[in-house]
């Protein structure tokens, strides 16, 4: 009997733990935009060839977002310096 209660108990949670995954997928496919072109922000870079290629492109994007991340916060402070003065 209690070996029949236990099983029950642990149907019963991961029926509830599937929903819920389940839920959470559904709510992502809601939020994410269809086109980036179309919300106006950078659309991703399509990687492809041998995982070495989609690496070091990878690599060579993520170096260029870190440099234009890098001059922006330049210019912010530079302009946050001249409107101190």
């Amino acid at each position: 009997m209690r070996a029949f209660l236990t099983l029950g108990s642990l149907l019963i949670v991961l029926a509830i733990i599937a929903l819920s995954v389940r839920s959470q997928l559904q709510a992502n496919k809601r939020f994410l935009p269809t086109s980036a072109a179309a919300s106006g922000s950078a659309s991703m870079p399509q990687l492809g060839g041998s995982p070495q290629q989609m690496m070091s492109q990878y690599q060579r994007e993520l170096d260029k977002a870190m440099k234009a991340g890098a001059q922006h916060t330049a210019d912010q402070a530079a302009s946050a310096a001249d409107e101190a003065r």
